[in-house]
């Protein structure tokens, strides 16, 4: 209660409180934690601990209670009547659950595992087990099940911390996630910073919008993103914004802005790739149109009352959103400012030089010709 306390997160305490229990003299062989989170992708957090390592956090997707791997599992079962459950694994006999048979051909003998209870009925899990001749003595299972209801409300804790950290990760992005908890919550809570920035927007969405039904529609856009997104955060870059059927991502430019917008570049390029293997129904691909700029941009919390948004406005920003509707009008799926590519190799070719509404400078932009889709199954 006084160390566990101070551990960073659960998988800091499942390491220290395992360790702690083996510098006492428990012959652990592994330990593990099973958790419940609130995430887009994942449903449920397994941590795993051996002697002399960092506990390693195995990630189980969104539908896997009703497959083999979670169903008829041991976790399952104390979840489900929230007791406790010892096996021995020395010996050859039948055992009640698969996976203690793969604990068994690990060398294993004794396995406990119990339930760790959380406030408003959620439900998680640890276990722990032996490979010493004869299992666990008595003395030992006596200990661990003493130590069950401590260890899990400091658990239940750090699982909660985590928990935030992941929902404000999947609905705000990873940095401003970040900044968050940090203490960044006030309104008028913003940072100028330099950044290079790509905004993205679906072609024919309204036609898209008008044939297909709302939930073909969502779906529909979720492929889309699918294919952004992950070329996005593969470069670094943080997707600030969905903005209907478009989003906005930056990629932080004042420590290195060449790097950002080489970065920002590359995401866009592969974005593009991805896309042109996607088909929407009876539709070639999706259509879109990527601008790319840098500047500057004041990012933080705006919002009236008790309601903010984290999110980032400016002038750049604005010039960004201008280009971005040239798309359509050169024909063309990427265009960036002659600002965002300055010093770079890029195989972008020059569009021309315009002057863009509200705003006194003009700009060369430089595009990529629009070439013909790939054709691929329905996704």
């Amino acid at each position: 209660m006084g160390p566990g306390r101070e551990a960073v997160d659960a998988a800091a305490l499942l390491d220290g409180f395992s360790a702690c229990l083996s510098g006492l003299g428990l012959p652990l062989a592994r330990a593990t934690t099973h958790a419940p989170t609130l995430h887009p992708s994942f449903r449920w957090v397994m941590r795993v601990w051996h002697p002399g390592t960092s506990s390693l956090a195995l990630r189980r997707r969104h539908g896997i209670e009703g497959t083999p791997t979670f169903h008829g599992n041991t976790v399952e079962h104390v979840v489900e009547t929230r007791t406790p459950l010892q096996c021995r694994l020395d010996g050859d006999g039948p055992l009640p659950f698969p996976v203690l048979g793969e604990l068994r051909n690990e060398g294993l003998t004794d396995y406990l595992i119990a339930p760790l209870h959380a406030a408003r009925g959620r439900m998680g899990a640890a276990s722990w087990a032996t490979a010493r001749p004869g299992g666990f003595t008595p003395i030992e299972i006596e200990t661990l099940l003493a130590l069950v209801e401590p260890f899990s409300l400091l658990f239940e804790i750090k699982a909660l911390d985590d928990m935030l950290g992941a929902v404000l990760s999947a609905y705000v992005g990873r940095d401003p996630a970040r900044q968050i908890l940090a203490g960044t919550v006030r309104r008028g809570d913003v940072r100028l910073m330099r950044a290079a920035m790509m905004l993205t927007d679906l072609r024919g969405f309204g036609e898209l919008s008008d044939r297909q039904s709302p939930d073909h529609v969502v779906a529909a856009l979720n492929r889309m993103f699918d294919a952004i997104v992950p070329a996005v955060e593969a470069e670094g870059g943080e997707v600030l914004k969905y903005i209907g059927d478009g989003l906005l991502a930056v990629f932080d430019a004042d420590r290195d802005e060449a790097e950002a917008r080489r970065a920002a570049l590359r995401a866009a390029e592969a974005a593009l790739d991805a896309l042109a293997t996607l088909r929407d129904g009876d539709r070639a691909a999706f259509e879109v149109g990527v601008a790319l700029h840098v500047g500057e941009v004041a990012y933080g919390n705006i919002g009236g009352g008790d309601r903010v948004d984290f999110t980032a406005i400016g002038r750049d920003l604005n010039v960004l959103a201008r280009v971005e509707r040239l798309c359509k009008t050169y024909d063309t799926p990427l265009i960036a400012t002659d600002t965002f590519l300055h010093g770079l190799a890029h195989a972008l070719e020059p569009l021309g030089i315009v002057a863009l509404r509200g705003f006194a400078e003009r700009h060369a932009l430089f595009g990529c010709r629009r070439t013909a889709p790939v054709e691929a199954p329905a996704v």
